[in-house]
């Protein structure tokens, strides 16, 4: 009787150790289907996030020919870093991130504000010169030379900047340097307003 009584708590024992094995079977296949499902989720927004850094990417480089040549050459080192080759292989995905980031920055923040530059450019006559040019953000500049006898206004384009002579501006783009460099009270600048109509002109 004793024996039968030892056997029958043996073979519950072993059933309910293999019961347990059973529910701890399911629970790691439903674990380890789970972990699949977040790796999955993991993959297809990496992946999302790779499209998209590479169109931003595209829209930056396209945005590179309209930005004033100052800028766009304090910001090359950032943009270099993206271009395709071999440093932007060994770049992480933060990296390529910050470094848009950066280059996205850097250009609000120029586009918000009025910056002087000394700038070297040719106008019609062939001739370069070094300017002083005031930065209306990326919409308008005006540009003047040192002894305020050559001036007038810039433009972008998808080429670059586009400089249009106009002289009898030189006295207010004159004051206009003079108040970004804290040499004359500030006041209003009557100046034009050019459009992009008045290249082709």
């Amino acid at each position: 009787m004793d024996l039968q009584d030892a056997l029958t708590r043996e073979l519950l024992e072993l059933q309910e150790k293999l019961k347990l094995f059973e529910e701890e079977a399911v629970g790691a296949a439903q674990q380890r289907s789970e972990l699949m499902e977040r790796k999955e989720k993991a993959e297809n927004t990496t992946q999302s996030l790779i499209r998209g850094l590479q169109k931003i990417e595209q829209q930056v480089d396209e945005i590179f020919s309209y930005l004033p040549t100052p800028l766009a050459e304090r910001l090359s080192p950032f943009r270099k870093k993206l271009e395709d080759g071999p440093q932007k292989a060994r770049l992480t995905l933060r990296q390529r991130v910050e470094a848009i980031v950066s280059l996205l920055q850097s250009i609000h923040l120029f586009h918000r504000t009025v910056t002087l530059e000394r700038q070297e450019f040719t106008l019609d006559d062939d001739k370069s010169r070094e300017f002083m040019v005031l930065y209306f953000g990326l919409g308008a500049a005006y540009f003047v030379n040192e002894s305020g006898t050559v001036s007038g206004f810039g433009l972008p384009s998808n080429t670059g900047w586009i400089w249009t002579r106009k002289d009898n501006i030189a006295r207010e783009v004159t004051t206009g340097v003079q108040m970004m460099n804290n040499r004359a009270m500030p006041r209003f600048l009557e100046l034009p307003l050019p459009t992009p109509n008045q290249l082709n002109r």
